[in-house]
């Protein structure tokens, strides 16, 4: 029996066909379960020269700002900022729209779900790491990302915020410096306990991310999670897309995206997917899966209803 043909829910009934179009059916159950998915390039349809552009865009980012070249490969620095990006490169539209990862995204958040912000890490080896606000990077305890929304744990089991980091360089093994996370830990309904932020002493499953450049890591707001540091030369470069629920609105609401001056009503109108990401475009919730060509964005879904809406 394939429910999804019986249109009972239209909202619903176009993710799990997106889910099945792209080959992410494991992907989905991880994310439901687990608490956290890696999906490969293949899945995301894109190849390693776009992953290639991707880290190229995310270097040229970190330049443009601080006006001082680095080579991913030797560089020692460890940085991190928020920005849109949009205007700088049409790859950041593309990771921001990819179909398969919003598939996932809309799975967990309904077909609302809004893109809040980009967050662009490099990450060197620990042992340069500069006595700044960066060091966090290295040294990053246990901790969950609801919280950084001012999101509370234990109100029934609904995801409210996902991560979505796209792998910019390869994580090979430990000497990466690579995200870990704890299995199913969203669904003990509340944040890390102070004595267990120290992944050194855990006594948590951990399970390092591995993953290819081009790679998209996707785990939920309330999955544990925390980083090892960095031994191997270079940089560890990540560009983390940040997903609500569209009613949440974060203690860090200042810097979510569409409160960017940099959003250009001509870039959007460019792109309208983008546009409704950044639930910037009116949106009219209908029982169809059809979409407009008059400026609104069709959504199927009655959201007084329907859970996906």
């Amino acid at each position: 029996m394939n429910i999804a043909t019986l249109k009972a829910m239209p909202s619903l009934d176009s993710i799990m066909s997106d889910i099945e179009r792209y080959g992410i059916a494991r992907n989905a159950v991880e994310l439901m379960t687990y608490g956290f998915t890696v999906v490969s390039p293949a899945n995301l349809g894109v190849t390693d020269t776009w992953g290639e552009r991707l880290r190229n865009a995310a270097v040229a980012a970190y330049e443009s700002r601080n006006d001082v070249p680095i080579d991913f490969r030797t560089s020692t620095i460890t940085a991190a900022f928020h920005d849109p990006f949009f205007d700088e490169d049409d790859v950041f539209i593309e990771a921001a729209t990819n179909p398969a990862k919003l598939a996932l995204v809309r799975l967990m958040l309904g077909q609302g779900a809004v893109h809040r912000n980009n967050l662009l890490i490099l990450k060197g080896p620990t042992a340069d790491a500069a006595a700044d606000d960066s060091a966090v990077f290295h040294n990053l305890p246990l901790h969950i990302d609801e919280f950084v929304e001012g999101i509370p744990m234990g109100a029934g089991h609904i995801c409210h915020r996902l991560n979505c980091t796209w792998i910019c360089t390869d994580v090979v093994d430990e000497a990466d410096g690579p995200t870990l996370l704890v299995p199913a830990s969203q669904h003990y309904g509340h944040g890390v306990l102070p004595h267990d932020t120290d992944v050194t002493k855990s006594r948590y499953p951990l399970v390092r991310v591995k993953a290819q450049a081009g790679s998209v890591a996707i785990w939920q707001g309330g999955t544990f999670h925390s980083t090892l540091p960095r031994t191997r030369p270079g940089l560890r470069i990540h560009l983390n897309e940040n997903h609500t629920r569209p009613y949440v609105q974060g203690r860090n609401a200042s810097s979510y995206i569409p409160n960017s001056p940099r959003l250009s009503p001509e870039l959007l109108d460019r792109h309208p997917e983008l546009k409704r990401v950044l639930g910037l475009s009116e949106v009219e919730m209908f029982p169809g899966p059809e979409r407009g060509e008059d400026g609104i964005t069709r959504v199927p879904g009655d959201p007084t209803t329907d859970p996906y809406a």
